[in-house]
């Protein structure tokens, strides 16, 4: 065995994939327990990093809240959804933007999406919508974004709202504009897992002050005026905690970004020579590479889940973003589905590498060649 081949023989078990926090946040956090002003109610941090978010996005407005499904969620509920109604989704995409369709007790209508960017795709949105469409709500999927001009002029065309779910992308670029301020509404997540966290969170963010404060309303009981409750609300309201680690994190999203560019390099310097379909950035796009998701040649998708085994047996990081598409889930059993048969075949081959910040540049190496070493096996 060469000495390359033993150092590659297998990765760690105790990789690291998560967030990178430094002294910035501990501070910010220790101040306010030592104050004891830890809520929205008390301190006017959560204000603070709404202010900066929107300052970094380019939006006149932002609403910080406590999910990223709970920013989604109140969204729709700004643009008017409600019980009855059609909302265009992805049929590749996670639950937690399909969620709050259901929790206004609306109609999920399910739509393929593009074979290279895995996005939403607007001819199908044209096929889907009805006159009982209130929302198009497409997904940035893995950091890129989805063809918002494309879905925009079908929604415009039918007099439908687009609530963008860019939970997977923050600070990506939709022709050289930063994601969002778009779309009349955008939702973002702070989930550990994201490009920058707040541990859990969200934002929805506008340039409709109306739709700012209808969103204020709903993350805060459905509080019009105190003691006057103007409609069904939620607490939704993020904590100053969250908020003074979201301040701090907001002003590293930027090298983290690069950072996961960088291992996403790593991964298609390994793999390009393979033949497989790697991740691309469209030509309006600057993705910020929340995940890698790579898929295997057609012939091979009978045997993705053993691939899947030999990869984490050498113990790469590996997974599977998503397994299915998400309307065959028993939660959308009593829904009529639509055939997507893009999302069918994608979902059926697509194999997911992490790109955390947390990975240095010489581990994503070791992921990249060791992925390569294993594939190499099934195609050739």
């Amino acid at each position: 065995m060469t000495r390359k081949d033993s150092f590659f023989d297998r990765l760690p078990d105790n990789l690291f994939i998560g967030p990178v926090f430094g002294p910035e946040e501990a501070e910010a956090v220790k101040a306010l327990v030592e104050a004891g002003t830890i809520t929205q109610l008390s301190t006017d941090t959560v204000e603070e990093f709404e202010v900066a978010f929107a300052a970094y996005i380019g939006v006149k407005e932002a609403v910080a809240v406590s999910s990223g499904t709970a920013a989604v969620h109140t969204a729709l509920i700004a643009a008017g959804v409600e019980a009855g109604d059609e909302v265009i989704v992805p049929a590749f995409t996670f639950i937690g933007t399909v969620g709050p369709v259901l929790h206004q007790h609306a109609v999920p209508v399910f739509a393929d999406i593009d074979p290279t960017t895995l996005c939403l795709a607007a001819e199908d949105v044209e096929r889907k919508i009805t006159d009982k469409t209130k929302a198009v709500l497409p997904v940035d999927l893995f950091g890129h974004p989805a063809d918002l001009d494309a879905i925009t002029a079908v929604a415009e065309k039918h007099g439908v709202t687009v609530v963008d779910d860019a939970c997977q992308s923050h600070g990506a670029e939709y022709k050289g504009r930063r994601l969002g301020g778009l779309a009349p509404l955008t939702s973002f997540s702070f989930q550990e897992s994201k490009n920058m966290t707040t541990g859990e969170g969200g934002m929805v963010t506008t340039n409709d002050p109306e739709l700012a404060q209808v969103c204020r309303s709903v993350r805060h009981q459905g509080e019009q005026t105190w003691g006057l409750i103007a409609r069904v609300g939620y607490n939704y309201r993020m904590t100053a905690l969250q908020a003074a680690i979201g301040i701090e994190q907001l002003k590293k999203l930027d090298d983290f970004n690069t950072r996961r560019r960088a291992i996403a390099g790593c991964y298609t310097e390994a793999l390009v020579s393979l033949g497989l379909q790697l991740p691309t950035e469209a030509s309006y796009a600057k993705s910020v590479c929340h995940v890698y998701s790579f898929l295997l040649p057609k012939a091979l998708a009978p045997r993705r889940d053993e691939i899947l085994n030999a990869l984490q047996q050498q113990g790469v990081p590996v997974s599977i973003a998503y397994p299915k598409p998400l309307y065959a889930s028993p939660v959308f059993d009593g829904f009529a589905v639509q055939a997507c048969p893009v999302t069918e075949d994608i979902a059926s081959r697509v194999l997911t590498l992490p790109t955390a910040h947390s990975l240095s540049i010489e581990t994503a190496g070791r992921i990249a060649e060791m992925t390569r070493s294993v594939l190499e096996r099934y195609l050739t």
